[in-house]
């Protein structure tokens, strides 16, 4: 089914969605999309509950957050140096993607993640529907503490993201196995998946993970790999 822009504008229209994408917005670069037009103009930024409106009405369909927040996003430069994009940066958001066709597995490892979390003693935590067959897994800056290993935590983006997304993958590892097995026996996985048993065995045991991607959200910023 298309969407029109009658669709987008009766959506944003509405003062509670312009509010949250908003707040949703602050201290972030934003990336706009204009349907099959692409993204607009890089980076880009909203202040105003207007300015949702009025980007709708020049055709905006969607817009995309970093987790990464800025001290001034509009500084963002591609030719920036590391030492400068660091010093821009003032935290950033952990979100876990969940890379999977199928939307009965992405129900059980979400539930699993956030479990995962909870039992970390993280309770700052969102679930969102990604639209396709997954989900997003959101823990708010807020939650990590000033300092890891004596370096403040602004500082371990992308590393400490992609840490913790490793380190949940093991946690939840054995217990998603056990849910899948009791949930689909192996042959209905095959079947439904179109997997070989070889593929979906592997050292003698159902391995989750050769049917479910997990992995953090690393938003497409001006990034440069410059020192």
């Amino acid at each position: 089914m298309e969407i029109t822009i009658s669709d987008t504008l009766k959506h944003y229209k509405r003062e509670d969605i312009r509010n949250e994408i908003l707040e949703g917005a602050k201290d972030k670069e934003i990336a706009i999309k204009f349907g099959d037009k692409g993204f607009g103009k890089r980076p880009d930024v909203l202040k105003y509950p207007d300015d949702v409106l009025e980007l709708a009405k020049q055709g905006a369909t969607s817009f995309h957050a970093s987790e990464e927040l800025w001290r001034n996003p509009l500084r963002l430069d591609p030719l920036m140096k590391k030492k400068d994009m660091e010093d821009l940066r003032i935290g950033w958001d952990l979100v876990i993607d969940i890379d999977c066709k199928y939307l009965d597995y992405s129900k059980i490892t979400a539930d699993l993640l956030i479990k995962a979390l909870k039992y970390q003693g993280i309770n700052s935590v969102s679930c969102k529907f990604s639209g396709g067959s997954g989900f997003h897994i959101g823990v708010p800056f807020e939650s990590f503490p000033q300092k890891v290993h004596d370096r403040e935590a602004r500082l371990w983006f992308p590393d400490g993201a992609r840490a913790i997304a490793m380190y949940l993958k093991e946690m939840i590892k054995k217990p998603l196995s056990d849910k899948m097995l009791a949930y689909e026996n192996v042959d209905a996985m095959m079947k439904k998946t179109g997997k070989g048993f070889n593929e979906i065995i592997r050292k003698g045991a159902f391995d989750p993970f050769s049917l479910i991607g997990i992995m953090f959200v690393g938003f497409p910023i001006i990034r440069s790999n410059q020192n």
